[in-house]
């Protein structure tokens, strides 16, 4: 029997994101799930989950495993029988005959296999593209994350520039300082605030971008985040996850199945020249008793010319086309995996030598030439240096955590799969 599960994809992308998914919303319908308000924010999880639910270009797809499904029942049906009359017209008699299509029901066993090949390969993909969507709204979460602390940044960078701009005042007043060294703090000042202008902006283009892939791009407000947190890094080698994610891409098991479906179909095409009917045939006649005389038949090609040898060919080439899509898409998982794994360990390095290293020294300069500056003993270059050091750091370490977010995105979905789901 055919194989129509069409709710294969929803629990399998449940199972891979260990996320709770609602049912897939309707044309022009918005689903909110249960448990999220706009209002307070959404965590990560939250616009997944929202994401999965509303997408219209992922519900587009889904809608493939619909025509699978019904590829499937067709294939399951036997061809139905033809029927040949002949009308008694003056001195011709009645005559009916029937046709069974025997060749239908020997080769249904194999056009099953194969529509259920294809239904899974279908499938499969398309959890593949759950699993690309679920990466593109996590690093669109990230992006939104990363622009509110840089707004925030950018806020803070405006209150150092005007502490400094009202100390460099304060010291003109007092005849310690030219007026241009006051001058170039208002200049650093006007920048900031251009600056932190810029910022908010940003926040609002990136919140358009995280609400269509959510599927609410009629949401007016801005969307509140639950900020940047720091990914706990996978237990596991690279090449751990390599062979993790051999075993579970979807799209890899798709390939799979479509050689399957390839190979069933090969074997097929060397009997498709075969059509072989069951014939009974039904004629008048007045000489017997009953008036009717009926006797059975058979009627069959003749593979002299016509054995269908350029479909065995076409068969066969499609075959080894489907392998070898099937080692590109082995090769682009390891790059993947590969790419991923070391753009997050990449991005902890960064993010740890920021920390632990340049953080506390660029801080400590900071107070000191603050201090030095308001006793009037520092220069007002090496006040702006140690400004723009402290606020490129500290720039630089949530950009880093940011980094480390897209990696971690880029790697679940390279092995195909949350993480956490391996650890356990």
């Amino acid at each position: 029997m055919g194989c129509r599960d069409l709710g294969i994809v929803h629990r399998e992308l449940q199972h891979r994101t260990c996320i709770e998914i609602p049912a897939n919303s309707p044309p022009c319908t918005v689903i909110i799930p249960p448990g999220v308000l706009m209002e307070d924010g959404v965590s990560e999880d939250e616009a997944v989950t929202t994401a999965l639910a509303n997408n219209s270009a992922f519900q587009t797809t889904l809608e493939q495993l619909r025509m699978a499904g019904g590829d499937v029942l067709q294939s399951e049906l036997l061809a139905n029988p033809q029927v040949l009359i002949y009308f008694p017209v003056g001195i011709k008699q009645g005559q009916y005959t029937i046709y069974g299509p025997i060749e239908s029901y020997l080769m249904r066993p194999s056009r099953v296999k194969i529509a259920n090949r294809e239904f899974r390969r279908v499938g499969d993909q398309l959890v593949q593209n759950g699993l690309t969507l679920v990466r593109d709204v996590r690093n669109a979460y990230t992006d939104l994350s990363l622009a509110h602390e840089q707004q925030a940044w950018a806020a803070e960078a405006v209150e150092l520039r005007t502490r400094i701009s009202e100390i460099t005042t304060k010291r003109l007043e007092d005849g310690d300082i030219s007026e241009l060294e006051t001058l170039a703090a208002r200049v650093d000042l006007l920048n900031s605030q251009a600056a932190a202008g810029i910022q908010e902006q940003n926040v609002k283009l990136v919140n358009h971008r995280l609400a269509m892939l959510m599927g609410i791009p009629w949401n007016e407000e801005t969307l509140k985040t639950d900020g940047l947190q720091l990914p706990t890094p996978p237990s596991l080698s690279r090449e751990d996850l390599v062979l993790c994610a051999l075993q579970y891409r979807p799209d890899f098991q798709s390939a799979n199945w479509a050689v399957a479906a390839a190979a069933e179909r090969e074997r097929l095409s060397r009997w498709l020249f075969f059509r072989m009917d069951a014939a009974l045939d039904i004629r008048s006649d007045k000489e017997i008793a009953n008036g009717v005389r009926v006797g059975p038949g058979m009627r069959f090609d003749l593979p002299i010319f016509n054995r269908n040898q350029g479909g065995v060919v076409r068969a066969g080439a499609e075959r080894l086309a489907a392998m070898h899509a099937r080692d590109t898409i082995r090769d682009q998982i390891v790059m993947d995996v590969r790419t991923a794994h070391d753009q997050l360990q990449q991005a902890e390095q960064n993010y740890t030598i920021v920390r632990d290293k340049v953080m506390p020294a660029i801080q400590d300069a900071v107070e000191i030439a603050n201090k030095g500056f308001t006793d009037g003993g520092t220069d007002y270059l090496l006040i702006l240096q140690t400004t723009t050091q402290y606020l490129d750091a500290r720039l630089r370490l949530i950009t880093q955590v940011a980094a480390m977010r897209r990696a971690m995105a880029d790697l679940e979905r390279g092995v195909g799969c949350c993480l956490e789901a391996i650890r356990d």
